[in-house]
């Protein structure tokens, strides 16, 4: 798809009409030197049609009244022609990009997350706001690109009026002129395509830098080879790109600009000695030139905005094609009741063309309602990847996953995840309670403040958060409050409590994990806080991407997390 088929898909009658009108304007241009020189002519026999007695307009005198209305009625005729084919064209292009832009929205809110972690944010970000920017510039300068376009036919039309040969001879110039431009056009054309391939790698640099300022302040050599030979380098890189690429369009441009003067000299100095044409044909063939030296240019300097835009088309047409939607049944419909999701031989593994090797299970294991099931092992030990099976974001990719007797399938997969409330340990806190889950909770959402010590912190009006800065342990306890106020069947915590001061880690796991078994939900809690395993019903032991253990005795629970509360403070007396 390029821009045009793409702004005519959208809206093809007023596409046409704006192509139409801006065609006329760039005619109606064409006319002004014919009639201009009609104006002038010695030879009042050849405009018999034309009254050319001096009348008074307004107080002012003005020769050859006629032309001088046509010329007056063709001037109002351009702006109005051009000042509509741009606006059509302009409002056009504004109402595709934004189709873009929602169809990249729509793309990633259905696609897998396997699928987004593995494109990355960065260049997910880069494309909706550079490209989508870029298609904009692009589309926008078609209207005067065709009303230029049209100049130059008219012109030489005009000229083929005024002398066949001189036409000929000038068509063969321009086009000579034009395919020598477009060799230099299309290396620019390289150089804007590795430019935009460095966007994507500058914006991850810069997300570096934002997300990393942290570690980076604790290294100055940490942060000066991060500043320089990450971030500079891919600064540099699209700096070097984009100035060689503009720096040969221009060179293209100004050599384009000069085509016109070019056959202007050869047709004044050289033509004229070989064929025959008078005084006022040259005259008439030199004005002509002259005037479409300007539209020229103007088509010619378009060429970067387009080239860019076609681009940055590509670029977004071949995001969407990364981006599957996922192949699932979007309604909600009515499964039975379950007490009990089964994992029977599941397995796990990235796409094929993912750098990630790492594959999970088989594995076979349940997560009960009442009951608190904790998920530990060591670092990619496979917990992570665990989770995402549990809240149904990843699919496996064999095995087969129940809701009691409801199978996970295409059909029934969104159904279940309504059934999940999660706080992964990437959560995003969004400033408001989306779906009007606060209506009418003014009391509890005001006692769950209050538990949670940020009743001074924050307020809740219209389900919006007065605040959302604050500290990592506060943001996850305003998290855990919309969780609450979900009120799923399942509840999931990554690492909820590893930025909660030693207070409110026990307020979690002594207060919270045992209030929400109490309510019939099923606890799935990621931790590894040895110290609070008592809490537990079932422990998951997990590594290297295997079910190594299942622990659901609860002596054996208890005398393991005694054993490790002795080793911390053993360890604490000997720091002391």
């Amino acid at each position: 798809m390029n821009i045009f088929s793409a702004l005519s898909a959208k809206a093809p009658n007023k596409v046409f009409a704006s192509i139409i009108l801006g065609m006329l304007a760039g005619i109606a241009y064409s006319l002004m030197i014919p009639i201009v020189v009609s104006s002038l002519s010695n030879n009042p026999d050849e405009f018999a049609f034309v009254n050319t007695e001096i009348r008074t307009f307004f107080s002012l005198e003005v020769d050859n009244y006629e032309i001088a209305k046509i010329f007056l009625i063709n001037c109002v005729f351009i702006l109005l022609a051009r000042t509509v084919s741009q606006i059509i064209l302009i409002r056009v292009s504004m109402d595709v990009t934004t189709d873009l832009r929602v169809q990249i929205y729509n793309r990633i809110s259905k696609s897998t997350i396997d699928r987004l972690e593995q494109i990355g944010s960065s260049r997910l970000i880069a494309t909706i706001t550079t490209d989508v920017a870029r298609i904009v510039g692009g589309a926008r300068v078609l209207p005067d690109l065709l009303m230029n376009l049209a100049i130059i036919i008219g012109m030489l039309g005009f000229l083929s009026i005024l002398n066949y040969e001189v036409f000929w001879f000038v068509l063969k110039a321009i086009l000579i002129g034009g395919i020598t431009y477009q060799i230099p056009v299309l290396l620019g054309n390289r150089y804007f395509e590795r430019s935009r391939e460095s966007v994507d790698a500058l914006q991850e640099s810069i997300r570096g830098l934002i997300y990393g300022a942290k570690e980076l302040k604790l290294n100055k050599q940490k942060r000066e080879s991060y500043f320089k030979d990450v971030l500079l380098h891919h600064e540099y890189a699209l700096l070097n790109t984009d100035k060689t690429g503009h720096t040969i369009i221009s060179a293209a441009t100004n050599y384009g600009d000069l085509i016109s003067f070019f056959v202007i000299g050869i047709v004044s100095f050289i033509f004229i000695n070989y064929q025959s044409i008078t005084s006022e044909e040259l005259i008439g063939t030199i004005m002509a030139l002259l005037y479409i030296t300007t539209p020229i240019a103007v088509v010619l300097s378009f060429a970067p905005d387009v080239i860019m835009a076609k681009i940055s088309l590509k670029t977004v047409n071949r995001l969407l094609e990364e981006l599957p939607a996922e192949e699932v049944e979007d309604e909600i419909q009515l499964i039975p009741d379950w007490q009990t999701i089964s994992f029977r031989n599941v397995s796990f593994q990235h796409e094929p063309d993912d750098n990630d090797d790492f594959e999970l299970g088989p594995i076979d294991f349940e997560i009960e309602k009442n009951k608190i099931t904790f998920i530990v092992g060591g670092n990619g030990s496979g917990k992570s990847t665990l989770s995402k099976l549990v809240t149904l974001h990843y699919t496996a990719s064999s095995g087969e996953i129940y809701f009691g007797d409801t199978q996970v399938t295409r059909e029934t997969i969104t159904t279940c995840r309504q059934s999940i409330s999660a706080i992964f340990s990437d959560y995003y806190l969004f400033d408001r309670m989306l779906g009007n889950i606060s209506v009418g909770k003014e009391d509890i959402i005001s006692r769950y403040l209050h538990e949670l010590g940020l009743d001074k912190k924050v307020t809740i009006t219209d389900g919006h958060f007065s605040s959302t800065t604050l500290s990592d342990g506060q943001r996850r306890r305003l998290a855990l409050l919309v969780a609450f106020l979900e009120d799923k069947e399942i509840y999931l915590f990554d690492e909820w409590a590893a930025d909660q001061d030693p207070m409110f880690k026990e307020f979690f796991y002594h207060k919270v994990l045992p209030q929400l078994k109490s309510k019939g939900k099923a606890v799935v809690v990621i931790s590894h806080d040895d110290r609070y395993f008592d809490v537990a019903d079932k422990i998951l032991v997990m590594e290297s991407g295997q079910l190594v253990d299942c622990i659901t005795d609860q002596h054996q629970i208890a005398e393991r997390t005694k054993n490790r509360s002795m080793l911390v403070n053993k360890k604490q007396l000997e720091i002391a």
